[in-house]
């Protein structure tokens, strides 16, 4: 057991003593990097002492942190000119980029639109599905080729699991072409408030370039629409409808009345914004409405409610007349019955 225990020793205090050899090895290495850079930075700073002599100046705490970052940057733009040159010679091009981009927007559009319907309405909606909103493998066919989702909004009853909403999800069974709004209580006055809540589940629910709500009074050709979009494909943020403004009313009497008429000025006039039968907003937007949903204030009409929260944002309004459903003009996208 003694003899044993004198061979162990010697083999032990060897490979301590190898291990401490590697740690000052790597101590030597990390210290003489560290050196080598320090160097670097002192070159650099008795250039920069010596240039300042000749003036008579003496070199800030400013200037010398100024110097060590731009040596930084300088490191760091050499890094990512030699990752771009790697990116070319494997065909990255901003060209191809471009193309590819343009491509997308002809043949993909990734819009979705929401139809707000009631329950009620079985029949308008099985006249949109008979003339332009594909039906079943169509309807998919449709998503996976162009990225255009069509689907008809709408709430639940006010008395939660009675006929009606049985209705609408034996129709759904049969059709699946419903985005119900769980949360949402189907009544005509709450039409603004499923409007938002319309923008703020499509956006969580499908991503997509753009968002719009129609009427299912209208019939919309999806090609014009199409091309109308990828016009604006490129723009982040974007407000689209048939843009119209006109008199607040301030008598309860009147069908627009309106009951906050005394926040739109003396003029009683209101503020730009979208025709409600057909409009739309880009995908920063919707997410924005998304984010902001408990915050964003309900007016008692749906187009002056949208239109009042894109007045305090960075957003391009485009005031596309194809949009005006009731115009009837050549090459317009929608027409409304």
């Amino acid at each position: 057991m003694r003899g044993r225990g004198h061979t162990g020793a010697p083999q032990r205090g060897s490979m301590t003593s190898l291990i401490l050899i590697m740690l000052s090895f790597m101590a030597c290495f990390y210290i003489g990097g560290r050196l080598w850079q320090d160097a670097e930075t002192r070159l650099l700073l008795v250039g920069l002492i010596e240039k300042n002599e000749g003036k008579g100046q003496a070199v800030s705490v400013d200037e010398t942190l100024k110097l060590i970052d731009c040596k930084d940057q300088k490191k760091r733009v050499s890094a990512l000119e030699m990752e771009l040159a790697a990116a070319k010679s494997q065909g990255f091009s901003t060209r191809r980029l471009r193309a590819e981009n343009q491509t997308r927007a002809a043949g993909r559009l990734h819009v979705v639109m929401g139809i707000n319907t009631g329950f009620g309405q079985h029949a308008r909606r099985d006249s949109i599905r008979n003339t332009w909103m594909p039906k079943g493998t169509a309807l998919k066919k449709l998503e996976d080729d162009k990225g255009v989702v069509i689907r008809f909004v709408v709430g639940r009853s006010a008395n939660r699991g009675d006929s009606l909403d049985r209705f609408i999800d034996d129709e759904n069974n049969r059709t699946h072409d419903f985005l119900i709004l769980d949360d949402h209580v189907e009544e005509p006055e709450e039409i603004p408030r499923k409007a938002k809540k319309f923008f703020a589940t499509a956006v969580e629910t499908w991503d997509a370039d753009f968002f719009l709500k129609v009427d299912d009074d209208v019939y919309v050709n999806i090609d014009k629409l199409g091309e109308m979009l990828a016009q604006h494909w490129d723009k982040p943020r974007i407000y689209i409808g048939c843009m119209k403004s006109g008199e607040v009313f301030s008598d309860s009497k009147q069908r627009w009345y309106e009951p906050e008429w005394w926040k739109f000025g003396d003029q009683k006039g209101y503020m730009r914004h979208a025709e409600a039968r057909m409009y739309g907003v880009s995908r920063a937007l919707a997410q924005y409405i998304s984010i902001n949903n408990p915050v964003l204030h309900v007016y008692r009409h749906e187009d002056v409610m949208v239109g009042s929260w894109m007045l305090g944002l960075d957003v391009e309004h485009v005031d596309e007349r194809r949009l005006c459903c009731s115009s009837g003009q050549a090459g317009a996208v929608c027409a409304a019955s």
